[in-house]
């Protein structure tokens, strides 16, 4: 330090953090001048003494009201007062334990406190000797307070050592700071600089710099919410909670508590276990735990007050802080006007004002960023759980749909997977985002008033002239708006149809495929496309009207600087200099935010006004009763003493609120009591109630009258459906359950060997780890069967309702069923409800009958009561079935398209695991150029090549304006009469005739203008045929995938890409690619014209650009594994949703509601932690890129001002390091978010390259009459089919030919071939060797569509669609309304019609309108009416070679009597293949074919096998109690 400070005792007294001890000698006048004795004044008394003691003041208040206790109900007012302000969730709130209080090394806060104490000696010290030497009395104030507020920073200190951040403390750290700063820049902007004062000025700074930073690094919350919550030193992985947790203050500032991730990611790609878990306050079950009793609005604003507070907070600082550049670009430009010493120190003050509001931004912003996506991920959460949690909850109307022309506001049908993926998918992140943005719509009028105030101050009136402007543009506006919220509305309907008939399309695949409606135009796929075209048209509108308003809006600050500047100039008269020009375009850049942004906030609000009502409408649909849910019935008593009953019920399905349709079912009035702890049998014809029953006692059909008595709590009744439903899972999974049993292996294998599964286990290499595919694709039908039956047994349900489980399996099968089921000791006083056609089988072990006609009981009463009477004999008469014996054969005995059916029963094999479905493919990387180049093409070159011209048009444009702007505001200082303005001009002096100048101005902002408005509209037709042609080809290629793809393929990962992906494609990409080249060719315009005009700025320019370059790759890498990561989490959870809502009747049968409700939070806690550490890493990029960008732009005034440069050249170097700063910002991140949404079209291209299925059509045609019903033979020739080249053969060198019109039965037992025989025909799976041949052709020279609309199969798994049954019949409108009738009534369906008729007739719309009764996918129809409808849709079809796989085996035995009659009379001109499950069905068929091990056993007349000693075929019949009606009923039919 210099001798001065030790001989001058003044000197001495500037240690006293004000320059109020400088002498005059040391102050030169133009420094004197600049430094005003006012302005030392401000410095010594306001910012040495005032802010330090209104800091200790305020914290002296803050520590006596927290620390006396407040009156009741004073403490309930402010906690009223407060609760706004208070996080939603707190520790007490969360399910997870929390972690131990935190408690810092206790050297922080003696360190804290001997620091602060140090000074306040110091102070106490440097008071006395200002005392002792009479000092000036600001400057004797100034220390005794410094002394009093360091004191009590002691004090505190040592009192109360900070377990977290001590923010008083440190705002008064802080103040100290700003006066050392203070201090500091009145001593550089001195013109003889003291060395020894500025070193004591940089000590004085060093130590509240210190103890800011020590103050800083103490844990933000004192107790962790979980015991795993990561910190620095941890290794990232899922099994640790996310680590800004247990961050310090300054991590939080920083975000630095996310880069223990880049080191992996640098190392390899992320994978799931390298990812943090949520943290506890982030989980959404902690989330939906305080679930919304009111409003669903109110309850997300509720919950996210204080992130909303926060968000206009912050915004609020940006609104008025933000005018600070403009207005230290408006001082400086003025500056540089007037070239003196004073005028540049100005210029340097206001440059370095301009450089600490920008960092101030880049805090800010971080914050903000923070919080406003904690309230979007928290509300996207929440709308998740909500929607999903009234899935649960909801009642099927599905039933309940708008058909033909009178379909009425479709906006309000009851939702189906369809629509409700959409509200996920779409709405929900609609709403969400609003609360993103929602500060916008208070900040923008602010930012609109506060730029039009400062334009008034630069230019006077003449503002006004924008404001009319402005004015103008929201009038024109406003009809655009309105039209816009109809367009959204319609277009939303439009994509709940496109997506409805998707998810028809490939949840019925393999049906299409069977049927040849998949492919072709005309067909399933042609529907598609149909809907999406719609759905394109409406988004043309949309993008019409987003054109126009966006061109309104673009040009605005343009058209409101013209009229601005005419009226200045020409109207006013005055000079429009460079400080003026450049400041008011400035402002008008920054009104165009907000004019934008406003009109965009209100649209937005308004398209999320319309999702919402679209999520209320759906959480507004009814629900089943609260007894029938478990969710709803939680801690409820139900005292029923075990009843199981009706009480005078009356039921009706299809009911749905304000619905016109008619029931067309009434069950009821039943009243019914079922015997506690016995077995009930509830018979009847097909379509009587029977299934409908089961629904009713379960609460899934709609009660009009009366009341159930059942308790389903405590999981204390289990079902079994006659079309079983299984989960994606292995099998043991769907056996247990998630049973309270857990995994009992004595309970287990008791009931596999009761269920008859053991043999089957056997066969499956992983046993029962084997996987089940999507709706148990994998397993035959009486596996389904059997597994869903052993569910229901391995429960712990005292109540069991079993579904005719008989009619899928054997005799054989079904009598040990019987046996050990039914009769055994796992059904010992336990209420079974069986509903069967067995009753022989099942009388022995029954202690009561109920049987059922048109939806009433007709008979009911205890087995031994209807015995007495004689009514027992009538029932078993009437109703039973007279089974026979397959030998184990079973109902589609082998999987559908399941590899390894090698004659050994063996089903497919995936290895030990027993895994069936691949993971999700995820690629690693930088996305392929192969990929953009897709992208490109699909486009179209030129549109991209158009815009590439425009965009470079646009920045030739914007920088022309601004030099154009700077030779104007330059040229007022000429006193020449003309200027030249070369290339093209030559000028009249502004003084003299602006008019020129204000012409030019236009010209340059309508070629702009019109430039934007290109821009856009090519922009947007580019997306368009993008989109267009994805999707196209997409669907194209899925519906060309072979059925095996479908079978290791879930639908939700399919829904997924046509949702998610496909709207990426459609809105979010464009933009993407749109925004990263105008990043790029900012970059290099903006730095070229920056070097341009002051070359020695290049160096740094290059350096602080390799900053930039040196932190992407990490923040790039990371994101892009991130992203995809959180694209592949998306599809399980709309896989389990998809699976969910097919069997919502099964899962509150058993009260598994929660668990499939805290699996869906697990799933989407999953997607969301990736999402949420993604933007973690986006955080920590953009607060250090905005932080170089103040630099950047700091560095280049300042060299700009140094280099000497005329004030306008100068405006263009601060304006374009602006671009610079925001270029360089971006681009990185707009790349990284290009490669983002990119991965959307990697994801569909994926999708472009599954294997292929045989075309649909060939140059080979066959004739019309193909096949002949006279000469139509079918040969096989050494045919052999395996499913894969690695696997053995299924069928082995088959040969043997069927003449025209022969009926052929197919028997043997399971996994003899029977089922890929019948696939073989239709090309499912294709011949690896010989061939088949259908009236002389070849079929594999054949289209696959050409094939499959002339063959017919008839399977037991039937598929509907929503729609009408007429639509079922017929969905392509080729036959007349009187053919469909014939055929209905052929499959004896009118009855059914005829009740529906009636409902119709009520309502006065005659008796034809039953074909257009509604039906949906599932639950409109019982099994045995779903399998009629799919018999009548055959015979429509005429088809002269029939399949029938197990066709009628949900049927009574009488009504099948009659169908076997109507085949035999429908196709008597036809070949009849049936692989037969009751014998006595094939008896009477010309011959039957015996396969075993995919070879032919035997092949002859049904006469000829049964007398055949020791045959395959007579063995069989031989093992069935009804062996000599099987030969008598042969011998009758031969005969």
């Amino acid at each position: 330090m210099d001798w001065q400070l030790v001989q001058d005792p003044s000197l001495l007294s500037s240690l006293n953090w004000t320059i109020s001890s400088l002498q005059p000698s040391d102050i030169s006048p133009a420094s004197d001048s600049h430094l005003s004795p006012d302005m030392q004044t401000v410095q010594t008394v306001v910012l040495g003494t005032v802010i330090p003691a209104a800091v200790v003041v305020f914290t002296l208040c803050w520590d006596f009201l927290n620390s006396i206790r407040l009156p009741k109900f004073v403490y309930k007012i402010v906690q009223f007062l407060r609760s706004p302000f208070m996080n939603f969730l707190h520790l007490e709130d969360l399910e997870e334990e929390p972690g131990d209080l935190r408690v810092p090394p206790p050297w922080k806060s003696r360190l804290l406190a001997a620091l602060s104490c140090l000074e306040a000696v110091r102070l106490a010290a440097l008071f006395a000797y200002d005392e002792a030497v009479g000092a000036e009395l600001a400057e004797r104030v100034q220390a005794a307070v410094g002394f009093i507020a360091w004191s009590y920073a002691f004090l505190r200190t040592l009192s109360r050592p900070p377990i977290t951040p001590p923010y008083l403390l440190i705002l008064f750290y802080m103040t100290q700071m700003l006066v050392a700063v203070a201090d500091l820049y009145a001593l550089f902007t001195a013109e003889s600089n003291n060395f020894g004062l500025t070193v004591a000025a940089l000590l004085r700074l060093v130590l509240p710099t210190f103890l800011a930073w020590l103050a800083g690094t103490y844990p933000l919350d004192a107790r962790l919410p979980a015991k795993n919550v990561a910190t620095g030193s941890d290794i990232p992985s899922n099994a640790l909670a996310m680590p800004e947790d247990g961050a310090t203050l300054w991590s939080w500032c920083t975000f630095s508590f996310v880069e223990p991730l880049f080191k992996i990611a640098n190392e390899r790609t992320l994978n799931e276990p390298d990812v943090w878990s949520l943290s506890p306050y982030f989980t959404h079950k902690n989330l939906f735990n305080k679930h919304p009793t009111h409003s669903l609005l109110r309850f997300l604003l509720v919950s996210n007050s204080l992130d909303l507070i926060l968000d206009v907070a912050l915004e609020m600082w940006g609104a008025f802080v933000g005018f600070v550049p403009p207005y230290a670009l408006q001082r400086i430009l003025s500056a540089l006007a007037d070239q003196t010493p004073e005028s540049r120190r100005t210029a340097y003050l206001f440059t370095f004002i301009m450089f600490l509001a920008n960092l101030s931004f880049a805090q800010v912003d971080l914050n903000q960023r923070w919080y406003t996506r904690r309230c979007y991920e928290r509300t996207r959460g929440q709308l998740f759980c909500a929607l999903h949690y009234k899935a649960l909850r909801r009642r099927d109307v599905s039933g309940k749909t708008s058909v033909g022309e009178d379909a009425k506001d479709e906006e309000n049908e009851s939702a189906d997977l369809g629509k409700i993926v959409n509200l996920m998918q779409g709405d929900a992140y609609a709403v969400a985002q609003r609360f993103w943005e929602f500060s916008g719509l208070f900040s923008s009028p602010v930012r609109l008033t506060v730029a039009m105030i400062f334009l008034y101050q630069i230019l006077g009136w003449s503002s006004f002239a924008g404001v009319a402007v402005i004015l103008l543009a929201y009038v024109l506006n406003y009809p655009l708006a309105k039209y816009n919220v109809y367009i959204t509305r319609k277009s939303w309907t439009a994509r709940d149809r496109r997506m409805n008939l998707v998810n028809e399309l490939f949840q019925n695949i393999r049906f299409l495929k069977f049927y040849g409606w998949g492919m072709l135009e005309t067909r399933w796929t042609g529907r598609v496309r149909e809907s999406r075209e719609d759905e394109l048209r409406w988004r043309v509108k949309e993008n019409i009207v987003s054109t126009a308003i966006s061109f309104i809006w673009v040009w605005i600050p343009s058209a409101t600087a013209l009229s601005c500047f005419l009226c200045y100039t020409m109207i006013a008269h005055q000079k429009l200099t460079v400080s003026k020009a450049f400041t008011s375009v400035a402002l008008f850049s920054q009104l165009q935010e907000p004019m934008t942004r406003l009109p965009q906030q209100v649209f937005a609000l308004l398209h999320a006004y319309v999702s919402m009502q679209r999520i209320e409408q759906f959480l507004k649909e009814p629900e089943v009763p609260d007894w029938a849910c478990s969710l709803k019935s939680s801690g409820q008593t139900i005292s029923d003493e075990g009843k199981i009953g009706f009480e005078n019920a009356s039921f009706e399905w299809d009911i749905a609120p304000k619905s016109d349709t008619p029931s067309r079912f009434t069950l009821g009035p039943l009243d019914i009591l079922f015997p506690k702890g016995k077995m009930t049998l509830v018979s009847g014809a097909t379509g009587s109630g029977k299934s409908a029953l089961l629904a009713a006692l379960l609460g899934e059909m709609h009660c009009t009258s009366g009341s159930v008595i059942l308790n389903k709590l405590g999981h204390q009744v289990a079902y079994c459906a006659q079309n079983p439903w299984l989960e994606h899972a292995t099998i043991r999974d769907n056996i247990v359950f998630a049973s309270k049993f857990g995994y009992d292996e004595a309970r287990y294998n008791a009931v596999i060997e009761a269920c008859a599964l053991t043999r089957d286990l056997e066969i499956f290499e992983a046993g029962d780890l084997t996987e089940i595919g999507e709706k148990g694709i994998t397993l035959s039908g009486g596996q389904r069967a059997r597994i869903a039956l052993a569910r229901a047994l391995y429960s712990q349900a005292t109540c069991i309702l079993l579904d005719d489980p008989l009619a899928a399996v054997d005799m054989h099968t079904a009598q040990h069923i019987v046996k050990n089921v039914l009769a055994g000791d796992l059904a010992r006083d336990r209420t079974i409800i069986l509903v069967t056609h067995h009753i022989s089988l099942c009388l022995p072990v029954a202690a009561y009958l109920v049987e059922l006609q048109s939806g009433r009981v007709i008979r009911q009463g205890s087995i031994e009561d209807l015995r007495k009477q004689d009514l027992l004999q009538k029932v078993v008469d009437a109703e039973d079935i007279i089974e026979d014996a397959t030998g184990g054969q079973e109902t589609q005995a082998e999987p559908v398209l399941v590899p390894g059916d090698d004659g050994k029963g063996t089903l497919k094999k995936k290895g030990a695991n027993g895994k069936l479905i691949d993971a999700e493919a995820r690629a690693e990387g930088r996305v392929a150029l192969s990929t953009y180049w897709r992208y490109f093409r699909a486009a179209g070159f030129f549109s991209w090549f158009l815009i590439i011209i425009l965009m470079v048009l646009l920045r030739a444009i914007n920088i022309g304006n601004q030099f154009y702007l700077a030779r104007w505001g330059e040229a007022y200082e000429n006193t020449q009469e003309s200027i030249d303005f070369p290339p093209f001009w030559t000028l009249p002096n502004p003084n003299n005739n602006v008019t020129p100048w204000l012409l030019i101005y236009l010209y340059i902002s309508l070629a702009g203008a019109f430039s934007v408005l290109a821009f856009i509209a090519v922009g947007y037709y580019s997306s368009l045929q993008a989109s267009r042609s994805l999707f196209s080809a997409m669907l194209t290629s899925l519906a060309g995938a072979p059925t095996r793809f479908y079978d290791i393929t879930p639908v939700g990962r399919i829904l997924n890409r046509f949702t998610s992906d496909i709207n990426c494609v459609d809105y979010a990409l464009l933009n993407s690619v749109r925004a990263a080249m105008g990043g790029v060719l900012n970059f290099v315009a903006s730095i070229g014209v920056i070097v341009y005009v002051v070359p020695t700025f290049a160096p740094f320019a290059a350096f602080i650009a390799w900053l930039y370059i040196r932190l992407a790759p990490s923040y790039v890498q990371a994101s892009r594994d991130l992203r995809r990561l959180e694209s592949i989490s998306l599809s399980p959870a709309f896989a389990g949703f998809d699976e969910l809502l097919r069997g919502l009747p099964h899962v509150r049968a058993f009260a598994m509601e929660s668990r499939y409700q805290n699996g869906f939070y697990r799933k989407v806690d999953k997607f969301q932690s990736f999402d949420h550490v993604y933007w973690l890493v986006a955080n920590w990029l953009m607060w250090r890129y905005d932080c170089l960008g103040s630099v950047i732009v700091f560095l280049a005034t300042v060299f700009a001002l140094r280099s000497g440069v005329h004030d306008g050249l100068a405006a263009l170097v601060i304006v374009q390091a602006g671009i610079f700063a925001e270029a360089s910002r971006q681009l990185v991140r707009v790349l990284a978010q290009l490669e983002l949404d990119a991965n959307s079209v990697e994801r569909i291209v994926e999708y472009l390259e599954v294997p292929q299925e045989a075309p649909a059509e060939t140059a080979i045609k066959p004739p019309a009459y193909w096949p002949s019903s006279t000469n139509g033979e079918l040969a096989f020739e050494n045919l052999v089919v395996k499913y894969a080249a690695d696997l053995p053969d299924v069928l082995h060198s088959l040969s043997f030919t069927v003449r025209p019109a022969e009926k052929v039965g197919i028997v043997g037992r399971t996994g003899s071939g029977k089922s890929t025989l019948a696939l073989s025909l239709l090309r499912i799976v294709e011949a690896s060797g010989g061939r088949i041949l259908i009236d002389g052709i070849d079929i594999s020279t054949l289209g696959l569509d050409d094939l499959r609309t002339r063959v017919t199969i008839i399977s037991q798994d039937v598929s509907l669609f929503t729609g009408t049954i007429r639509s079922n019949l017929d969905p392509f409108n080729e036959h007349t309304d009187e053919e469909c009738w014939e055929v209905l009534e052929r499959c004896h369906l009118t009855p059914i019609l005829n009740a529906a008729s009636n409902g119709h007739k009520q309502n006065g719309t005659g008796s034809r309108p039953a074909l257009d009764m509604p039906i949906s996918q599932s639950g409109s129809l019982s099994a045995g009416e779903r399998q009629l409808v799919a018999m009548a849709r055959a015979l429509l079809r005429r088809s002269n070679v029939v399949i029938m796989d197990e066709a009628t085996s949900q049927i009574d035995t009488e009504l099948d009597d009659q169908i076997q009659r109507t085949i035999r009379e429908e196709f008597r001109g036809s070949i009849v293949i049936t692989i037969a499950h009751r014998l006595r069905t094939v008896l009477d068929y010309d011959r039957i074919l015996v396969l075993g091990k995919g070879e032919i056993l035997e092949f002859d007349t049904p006469k000829a096998l049964l007398n055949q000693q020791g045959g395959v075929f007579r063995d069989m019949c031989k093992a069935s109690a009804d062996w000599p009606m099987l030969q008598q009923l042969a011998e009758s039919y031969d005969s």
